[in-house]
């Protein structure tokens, strides 16, 4: 498990906030991959900065907020956060294109975020943004309507 503490890492705090939301039409697999990929780079990067860690064992600074909101009876928020290291203005501006990563090479494939992206934007019709600076964390944030719209096969939209 990647969130305790081991021998190589640090463990992760994960702190959840979440408020009373209603039912949401969605497809709950790719919202789950995209909830990974968030989490999951949150900890990579929890485990890079690791070596420049001074923090003793014990004193866990690594944490992760998730926290959810039902706003305007029409969409929701879904924020993830962490309280790392940071990201700096050039690695945001690529951070959702295909095969962009800061990673080592075979350590990621650079795809995660620019699905997470289309999951969200693409198949949704919601927005994703990324609020980040270096030494200040990063919050992601999702938001996704209540409902969402149907084609029929004419082409026609429907609620």
């Amino acid at each position: 498990n990647r969130l305790k503490e081991s021998v190589q890492h640090r463990g992760v705090k994960i702190v959840k906030k979440y408020g009373t939301i209603p039912l949401v039409e969605c497809y709950v697999g790719q919202l789950n991959q995209v909830f990974m990929n968030l989490i999951s780079n949150a900890i990579d990067a929890f485990q890079d900065s690791g070596d420049n860690c001074s923090i003793p064992k014990g004193q866990n600074p690594d944490q992760i907020t998730i926290e959810t909101e039902f706003i305007d009876h029409k969409k929701i928020i879904i924020k993830i956060a962490d309280n790392g290291i940071g990201m700096s203005e050039s690695v945001k501006s690529n951070l959702f294109d295909p095969f962009f990563t800061t990673k080592p090479v075979g350590k990621g494939t650079g795809l995660g975020l620019s699905i997470s992206y289309q999951i969200i934007v693409e198949k949704h019709k919601g927005s994703i943004q990324c609020n980040s600076e270096l030494g200040q964390g990063t919050e992601f944030m999702i938001e996704i309507p209540l409902h969402q719209k149907v084609v029929s096969p004419l082409g026609l939209s429907e609620s």
